[in-house]
């Protein structure tokens, strides 16, 4: 137990880490001309950017947290634990613009902790085991090729398709997070960096996704479907390819259950809170005011 809360703080030091990115790099991703979305070029554009570079380097500081999170305590627990990091959109919020704290915003935090605590309590136990590399690839592709699809039917599918697949794209990277920690629990470093460079490949493919739905979307819309669906894919996942084991007595597979619905539903309540989407919409004027850079000729 001792192990699993070390890497529930961890997880949501990295999560804070992760969400300070967010609020210094939304504005960024709408000030580039939005005929770069979907395209590499947008991450050119942005790596001209200081802030986006400062964002950037938070999330490059999350990632061995997380990692190390993981090499502590089941992603069951890891994955649920990143809500907790949502409070400081709300302390941002409350301090940046004196938007109150309200009771929703209360319930929406006490709903994260006790959700994030039941999980806990399930006692879904950490393990470096998972499945065979023939088998991560029969289902991690099908749920890649999905992440794919903005790409390949660029500038003809909704909004709604390119956060779906940023969402999978951070999720097959959260995973994939969680078998380099395996890996390294095992010194097997040819395994490492296999998955390592899987990783990098889908932060770079999730950050222009999620940039790129940036400018279509505001942040309050995008942000807790890619949450939700970054918590809920690896977690269903650690039971069938990542080795880990959910309880089977009916009690503590209902507080799982339970507990990781109340806290999905406590961070979306806090996400479209008003403190919280108030410091989102003051990023989204000052852009307002910025002049977008020409299109290449």
């Amino acid at each position: 137990m001792r192990d699993s809360l070390i890497g529930l703080v961890l997880a949501a030091t990295a999560s804070s880490c992760f969400n300070l990115a967010i609020v210094v790099q939304a504005s960024e991703a709408r000030a580039v001309p939005q005929g770069h979305s979907m395209r590499l070029s947008l991450l050119g554009q942005l790596l001209r950017r200081p802030r986006w570079l400062a964002g950037l380097a938070l999330s490059v500081v999350a990632v061995p947290l997380q990692t190390a999170a993981l090499m502590l305590a089941p992603i069951t627990l890891v994955q649920p634990a990143d809500a907790i990091g949502l409070v400081v959109l709300l302390i941002a919020g409350s301090r940046m613009l004196g938007e109150p704290v309200g009771r929703r915003e209360v319930l929406s935090v006490g709903a994260i902790f006790v959700g994030v605590m039941g999980v806990a309590l399930a006692g879904v136990e950490h393990t470096d085991a998972h499945a065979s590399t023939a088998t991560l690839v029969l289902v991690l592709a099908p749920l890649a090729a999905l992440a794919l699809v903005p790409y390949i039917l660029r500038g003809r599918v909704p909004a709604s398709a390119i956060v779906l697949g940023t969402g999978l794209t951070f999720a097959l990277g959260a995973f994939a997070l969680k078998l380099i920690a395996d890996a390294i629990a095992g010194g097997d470093w040819l395994q490492v960096a296999g998955w390592g460079a899987a990783a990098a490949v889908f932060a770079i493919l999730g950050v222009n996704s999620e940039m790129s739905a940036l400018q279509l979307l505001p942040v309050a819309r995008v942000a807790p479907v890619i949450f939700a669906i970054e918590l809920v894919v690896p977690v269903a996942l650690g039971p069938l390819i990542g080795g880990e084991a959910w309880p089977t007595e009916p009690a503590k597979l209902l507080l799982l259950l339970g507990s990781l619905a109340v806290t999905v539903a406590g961070a979306a309540s806090l996400m479209s809170s008003g403190p919280v989407a108030g410091v989102l919409a003051a990023e989204h004027e000052q852009d307002a005011h910025e002049t977008p850079e020409p299109l290449p000729a």
